[in-house]
């Protein structure tokens, strides 16, 4: 598993694999700097994949069969990610599972949008700056971005 600095030294990944799944050998490395690279838009520079190359020397030198993508911005890295650790380990998006469990849970309860009323309107929310927001979101998620609402964190 890759994540953020404080998401690997959250421990929730190695606890929910400790509880669920103690025969997985889980190896962790955090990734700092993936997520600037991702905000900044320069997810295939020279530079990040340099950075990759440093970063996920240990998950190569593991020999891991699969890699979970422990951020929401490593997506947008999946490229290069996979041409350093190898095509043969299979990424896996925590953001993508995420939206499927998401999903199923909706459709076995009643909270789901029943499918005769068409599609659901997007709205999103932001709790920094709402222009930048909207610009890197419309980048990296496309232009259907359009509605931001800013809100305040407690």
């Amino acid at each position: 598993m890759i994540g953020t600095v404080g998401t690997v030294g959250s421990g929730a990944y190695q606890r929910a694999v400790a509880a669920h799944a103690p025969e997985v050998e889980l190896t962790c490395a955090a990734c700092p700097g993936f997520v600037e690279f991702v905000e900044r838009g320069e997810v295939d520079s020279d530079q990040v994949v340099v950075l990759a190359e440093r970063l996920l020397a240990p998950v190569k030198d593991a020999k891991v069969d699969a890699l979970l993508l422990g951020c929401t911005h490593y997506p947008f890295l999946a490229r290069t990610i996979s041409d350093v650790v190898g095509r043969d380990v299979v990424l896996v998006s925590s953001a993508d599972e995420t939206a499927f469990e998401l999903l199923s849970m909706l459709q076995w309860s009643d909270l789901a949008r029943p499918p005769e009323l068409g599609p659901g309107r997007h709205t999103w929310l932001s709790s920094g700056d709402v222009r930048w927001f909207r610009d890197l979101g419309s980048r990296l998620l496309g232009p259907e971005l359009d509605e931001v609402e800013a809100v305040q964190w407690p």
